[in-house]
């Protein structure tokens, strides 16, 4: 019987190598190195003994793919291994890990094959889209932490030379879903927000993989750095007032301002003063929806087609049902995937309840969805584009004969939420790790009702990108943080 173990991977990935890489320790290289250890510390036997199943993994290697956070490991893949791999490998060697996978009876359909939710065999088995770098290095550390791979060397021989080379040109769909290189390079439509305030604001508690759906469904969770054992926004209070000129205004407006005044400071001040007029007389949803635009762009890499603010001002005879809609372009198995990301935001005292009411946005949107697709192909029209982006955006909204059609439609959610310690903590260091370990168990509590909304919308045919926060009191500061900045933006 085949096994996952720490020798299979090296194999796997030794037999869909590029040409240049001949060694077993090339291959031993990139692993190590991905978790931040060099393999050249080791004595010079070690490659081949692990790729054998003569030696376990090294001690200082399961304390690192222990230690480290997954988006560490993962970039370290990203960086390390996927070169490593031909490119007319890259779909074979995942039929073969889950070709390795049906066969290990000794993991268990639920197990999960990694660190990160959404990894569990069943999933994985299911699947035909995968994030390469992402699952290579769950079961990859899965591989070192959770096997014996001294003890797995007649299963590592079931490994045949060809192996791998077996599943070439096999009619099994393997399709990977990662975003294009740089958005801005590959599209005329450019983000309109790339602050590098956003990394230094806002902390990632992690990042989980909604399991069990056909379509790409993942969660983000971030934080504001807390400070007395509390989240501060005077710097989020910052970073809106810095960047509300791109929210409220379309790229030709923001050209327009340029051209007429010559001045960069006059597109925030006339912004700020838009913002005033559209929401001083009551703004109890615009934090979120402004928070869903800064996601979308920062996080999602997805340039807005248009904000709330501008659903509002430019369709005067359709209503969107949406709190935002972004363009997102990948690269799906060498070829270009487009999907328009409909957004919905809520932020309330409870997660589950924040994820109720913004599921209540989806399904109008999915059922407004001719209107909302209508609307998107108007806006060629409305002159909010510069002429390259019109022209991208037509022949993007237009379908080709014998071509690719429409993009898909997808949703983004931003929730908001009061955070609740299991147990209360006063020290202002062990807070901020307490506050980590609670999101992290919040999002995994309520991803099974996601996934359960999911279905019982029918909305299995959807990807869905989820960005959450915490508040001290959400029901309030949602409001507190809009009136500050309505009154210049004091603290």
């Amino acid at each position: 019987m085949k096994r996952i173990c720490l020798g299979t991977m090296i194999t796997l990935i030794y037999q869909s190598r590029i040409r240049n890489t001949d060694t077993i320790k090339a291959i031993c290289d990139g692993i190590f190195a991905a978790y931040g250890l060099a393999v050249g510390d080791y004595n010079k036997e070690l490659p081949s003994h692990l790729k054998s199943g003569h030696d376990p993994a090294p001690g200082g290697l399961i304390e690192a793919a222990r230690d480290l956070t997954m988006d560490q490991i993962d970039k370290g893949f990203e960086l390390y291994v996927l070169p490593l791999i031909h490119n007319d490998k890259h779909e074979a060697l995942f039929r073969a890990i889950k070709a390795v996978l049906r066969e290990d009876t000794t993991i268990l359909g639920t197990t999960l094959v990694g660190r990160t939710s959404g990894f569990e065999k069943d999933n994985i088995l299911g699947s035909d889209t995968f994030d390469e770098s992402a699952l290579l290095a769950n079961v990859v550390t899965y591989a070192i932490t959770s096997t014996e791979n001294d003890k797995l060397s007649a299963n590592i021989r079931e490994l045949s030379k060809g192996y791998v080379d077996g599943f070439v040109g096999s009619y099994e769909e393997i399709h990977f879903l990662t975003p294009v290189v740089d958005q801005d390079q590959y599209s005329p439509l450019k983000r309109t927000l790339k602050d590098p305030m956003f990394d230094r604001i806002f902390k990632k508690a992690t990042d989980i993989t909604i399991s069990g759906m056909s379509n790409p469904a993942r969660a983000c969770v971030f934080y504001i750095d807390p400070s007395n054992c509390q989240f501060r926004f005077r710097d989020l209070k910052d970073f809106i007032i810095n960047n509300i000129g791109s929210y409220v205004f379309s790229r030709a407006q923001t050209k327009r301002i340029l051209d007429t005044t010559k001045n960069p400071s006059s597109i925030g001040s006339r912004a700020m003063l838009k913002f005033v007029q559209k929401y001083g007389s009551g703004a109890e949803t615009v934090l979120g929806e402004i928070l869903l635009y800064v996601f979308m762009e920062q996080e999602l890499d997805a340039p807005k087609i248009m904000s709330r603010i501008e659903l509002d001002e430019y369709n005067r005879n359709t209503v969107s049902k949406s709190d935002g809609i972004h363009l997102l372009s990948v690269d799906r198995s060498g070829q270009p995937f487009h999907q328009l990301v409909f957004g919905a935001s809520d932020i309330i005292g409870d997660l589950t309840a924040a994820v109720d009411r913004a599921f209540d946005k989806i399904v109008k949107i999915k059922d407004n969805s001719e209107d909302e697709l209508s609307m998107v192909e108007s806006t060629t029209q409305w002159t909010i584009y510069d002429p390259e982006a019109t022209k991208y955006m037509v022949d993007l909204m237009t379908p080709k004969r014998g071509g690719s059609g429409k993009p898909d439609m997808a949703f983004g959610a931003f929730l908001g939420y009061t955070i609740k310690l299991d147990k209360p903590e006063t020290d202002s260091q062990k807070y901020r790790t307490a506050v980590k370990d609670q999101l992290i168990r919040d999002i995994s509590a309520v991803q099974p009702h996601i996934i359960e909304l999911i279905r019982q919308h029918n909305l299995n045919g959807y990807s869905f990108y989820f960005y959450v926060m915490p508040f001290n009191d959400a029901p309030n500061e949602k409001t507190s943080i809009i009136r500050d900045l309505l009154n210049g933006g004091g603290v």
